[in-house]
């Protein structure tokens, strides 16, 4: 039997089955920068700061309510004024999907160290 038809076959279905960028090392995921819009009454935003802390992520966290500057850059972000608001490498995030946090970071990470994702 022929090389190539398998090699296609093989390489279509790693790349079909690989949906989601696969997980980057915390060293990775460190070298982010990540800056995070909240307030310090929303529970979410509490949720999403923990989440970065257990993983390790170093973040800039900026209150919209008591700081100017980030409130219209938050407003920038996010015509809605909903927080969390997070700013992943250029990606910006609102609310707090885990998984959609997960894949932002790894696939900024990625990028950083120079790797394709695979989506």
């Amino acid at each position: 039997m022929p090389r190539r038809p398998i090699l296609l076959l093989v390489t279509c279905l790693l790349v079909g089955c690989g949906g989601a960028v696969p997980p980057a090392s915390a060293a990775e995921r460190a070298q982010v920068p990540v800056t995070l819009y909240t307030t310090r009454w929303c529970p979410v935003c509490a949720h999403a700061r923990g989440w970065l802390r257990a993983r390790g992520v170093p973040f800039v966290e900026r209150d919209v309510e008591s700081d100017r500057a980030a409130a219209a850059r938050w407003r920038q972000l996010n015509r809605a004024g909903t927080v969390p608001v997070a700013d992943v490498d250029g990606r910006v995030l609102v609310g707090f999907v885990r998984d959609e946090w997960r894949e932002a970071l790894d696939a900024a990470a990625h990028r950083r160290a120079g790797r394709a994702s695979v989506r």
